[in-house]
C-alpha cells in the first residue's frame, strides 16, 4: 500500500504542475492564463493533498527493526 501512495503522490505533484504550467510553456496565451488562474485557485487543495498523502505514506511504512 505504501508504494501505491508514493506513486499517487508522484502523479498528484506532476499532474498539478503539468495542468497549471503546461499551456503557458506551450505558448497558448488564453489557455495558459486560464490554467494559471486555475493553478492559483487549486494551490491550497493541492498542498493539502500533499500533506494527506505524506501522512498516509508515513502511516503505512513498514516498522523498522
Amino acid at each position: 500500500m505504501n508504494f501505491a501512495f508514493r506513486l499517487l503522490l508522484l502523479v498528484w505533484v506532476l499532474g498539478y504542475l503539468f495542468a497549471s504550467c503546461g499551456p503557458i510553456l506551450n505558448g497558448h496565451p488564453i489557455l495558459g492564463a486560464l490554467a494559471l488562474f486555475g493553478g492559483v485557485v487549486l494551490f491550497v487543495p493541492w498542498v493539502l493533498g500533499i500533506v494527506v498523502l505524506a501522512f498516509l505514506i508515513q502511516a503505512t511504512n513498514p516498522p523498522r527493526r
